[in-house]
C-alpha cells in the first residue's frame, strides 16, 4: 500500500510500480478523499498483469473531468465537461494508446468545418491533454502527450471597450427604460426598484471590480461599513478585500440588510446592458467591460498595475497590462512630459483635462471613449436635464469640466429606497 504526503496544499503519492520502482507523483488535489481514490487507481494500474493496459478516451475524459478536476471551481468543471463532450463525440470510442497525432489533426479540421471558434478548439485540446496526462499517470496511456496533441494557438484579440466617467454616468441614467406615461403606480414602483438594483450591480463592478460570479455570491456579511471595506468572495481565483468607494457607500448604506445576497442574479445582463447603452449613446459594454472600466480608470490615474491586479483578483499584472488597463492620450502626454525638458504645459491648450487621467468629452461626438467607439455629448448636465428618466430633477453643471459633472438618480418610490430618492453621485 502506497502512502500519501503533502507539499503545501497538494497531496502526493509514494508507491512502487509493477517494475518495483519507487514512484512519487502529484495527485493534483488538496482533498484527502480524492487523493486516496487516485492513489488506489494508480496502484491498481501497476498491479495489472497486462503488458499495456489502456481504456477508451471517453472513459479517460470522464475520469479527468469528474476526479482530476474535482477540486476546481464549479464553473471551470462545467466548462471542461462541455469541451470534453465534443472530444468524446468525435474521438471517444478510440483507445488511448490507439490515438495518434493524425486523429487529433483531423479532429481540429472537423471542428473548424463545424464552425467552432478557434478559442473553443484550443480549450478542447486543453481538456484532451489533461485526459491523456491523467491516463499516463494512471498507467493507461503509454504515448507522449506532446507528440499526440499538436500545439494549437487561437489568435487572441482582447476587447478594448471601456467607458469614460461621463459615459458611465449617461449609462446609469438610462439603465432601465422609463415607464409608459400611463403606467400604474405599482408598475412604476417595480421599474424604480429594478433601476436601483441594476445601478448597484453596475456600480459594484465599476468601483469594486468583482467578477459576475463573485458579485452574485456577495453577501451583506461581506460588506463592512464600519471598516469601509468589501470582502469579495472567492470565485475564479481568491477572495480579496477592496475599500468601498465614496460614491458606492451611500447605495450600500441605503440598501443594507443583515443577511442575504447584495444583488440579485441578472440573467439577461448582456442584452439589457446593450439596450441601455443604445439609449445612452455610449459604446456597448458587458459586465466584464465594466471591470475593464475599473482597471482603466485606475491605470489612467497612474495607479501601479500590481495594486490594480490585486484588487481585481489576478495573481500577476499580466492581465491588467495586456487586457484590462487601457491608457488614453492624456496618459501618454503625462509620460512625454516626464522626459528631460518636457512640461505638462506642452499639452494643447484646447484640452483642459489632459492632466486629469481621464479623457474629456469634446463638444462634438466621436471623440475618444475607447478605440473605435463613439463619444458622448460635451456637457453631461445637458443630457441630465433632457433625460426622460430624471424628468425635471436635472443638475446644472455650468462652468464645470466634464469629469466633475454630476448625475442625479431620482427614485420616485421613496418607500423602496428612501435614502436614494434624490442622490447625486459625482466623479471628481
Amino acid at each position: 500500500m502506497g502512502r500519501l504526503y503533502k507539499r503545501g496544499e497538494t497531496y502526493y503519492a509514494d508507491f512502487v510500480d509493477r517494475n518495483r520502482r519507487r514512484v512519487q507523483r502529484s495527485l493534483r488535489t488538496s482533498d484527502r478523499e480524492v487523493a486516496k481514490a487516485r492513489l488506489r487507481d494508480l496502484e491498481l494500474s501497476t498491479t495489472d498483469s497486462g503488458t499495456h493496459p489502456s481504456e477508451a478516451l471517453s472513459d479517460a475524459l470522464d475520469y479527468f473531468t469528474t476526479t482530476v478536476c474535482a477540486s476546481k471551481p464549479p464553473s471551470t468543471r462545467s466548462s471542461y465537461e462541455q469541451k470534453a463532450r465534443h472530444v468524446s463525440r468525435l474521438l471517444g470510442e478510440m483507445s488511448l494508446d490507439a490515438l495518434t497525432r493524425s486523429h487529433v489533426e483531423r479532429y481540429i479540421a472537423t471542428r473548424i468545418e463545424e464552425g467552432a471558434h478557434t478559442h473553443s478548439i484550443h480549450k478542447e485540446l486543453v481538456v484532451l491533454r489533461g485526459a491523456l496526462t491523467s491516463g499516463e499517470t494512471r498507467g493507461v496511456f503509454h504515448g507522449v502527450v506532446a507528440k499526440v496533441v499538436p500545439k494549437f494557438r487561437a489568435k487572441y484579440v482582447p476587447r478594448e471597450t471601456y467607458l469614460t466617467p461621463e459615459q458611465f454616468t449617461r449609462l446609469m441614467m438610462v439603465i432601465v427604460a422609463p415607464p409608459h406615461p400611463k403606467a400604474r403606480p405599482k408598475t412604476i414602483a417595480k421599474i424604480e426598484m429594478r433601476r436601483v438594483r441594476r445601478t448597484l450591480y453596475c456600480l459594484l463592478i465599476a468601483l469594486a471590480s468583482p467578477r459576475r460570479g463573485e458579485l452574485e455570491k456577495l453577501q451583506w456579511e461581506h460588506v463592512d461599513l464600519d471598516r469601509d471595506t468589501i470582502r469579495v468572495p472567492k470565485g475564479k481565483t481568491k477572495s480579496r478585500v477592496v475599500p468601498i468607494h465614496p460614491l458606492l457607500r451611500p447605495w450600500l448604506e441605503a440598501l443594507h440588510q443583515r443577511t442575504g445576497t447584495v444583488v440579485e442574479p441578472w440573467t439577461n445582463d448582456k442584452a439589457d446592458l446593450a439596450r441601455a447603452c443604445k439609449r445612452a449613446g455610449v459604446p456597448r459594454v458587458t459586465p466584464n467591460d465594466l471591470r475593464r472600466t475599473f482597471a482603466t480608470w485606475l491605470k489612467q490615474n497612474d495607479v501601479d498595475s500590481a495594486v490594480v491586479a490585486a484588487m481585481m483578483g489576478h495573481s500577476s499584472t499580466a492581465m491588467v497590462d495586456r487586457v484590462y488597463g487601457k491608457l488614453d492620450e492624456a496618459s501618454y502626454r503625462r509620460a512625454i512630459a516626464k522626459l528631460p525638458g518636457g512640461t505638462i504645459s506642452s499639452a494643447p491648450s484646447h484640452d483642459p483635462a489632459c492632466h486629469a487621467g481621464v479623457t474629456p468629452i469634446a463638444k462634438k461626438r466621436g471623440e475618444h471613449g475607447v478605440h473605435g467607439t463613439t463619444g458622448c455629448d460635451a456637457e453631461i448636465a445637458d443630457s441630465v436635464e433632457e433625460s426622460a428618466i430624471c424628468g425635471g430633477c436635472g443638475v446644472r453643471a455650468e462652468g464645470l469640466e466634464p469629469s466633475t459633472s454630476g448625475l442625479r438618480v431620482r427614485c420616485s418610490t421613496i418607500e423602496l429606497c428612501p435614502r436614494l430618492g434624490d442622490y447625486v453621485f459625482n466623479f471628481q
